[in-house]
């Protein structure tokens, strides 16, 4: 399981990712939550960066996104 700005995930890094997963990456030492095209090859990061060509060399996929684990409670003062 993995938490990074905000979201938890749960990661499998032994399955290869398909066009459209979502996956965690590294980019020279920080990560970030992005979603994976194959045909044409490119990256969108959650800030809807694209990354493309020569920008894809200094980045590793770390693992597929499985599971995204929420939270059912809320600190809520005023419950309905």
């Amino acid at each position: 399981m993995v938490e990074l700005n905000g979201r938890r995930c749960i990661i499998d890094k032994q399955r290869y990712p398909v066009n459209g997963d979502t996956v965690l990456i590294d980019m020279s030492g920080m990560y970030e939550w992005a979603m994976i095209m194959i045909h044409p090859r490119r990256i969108i990061t959650d800030d809807g960066a694209f990354l493309m060509d020569d920008l894809l060399e200094d980045i590793a996929v770390v693992g597929e996104v499985t599971h995204e684990i929420t939270s059912l409670y809320a600190d809520d003062d005023l419950p309905i």
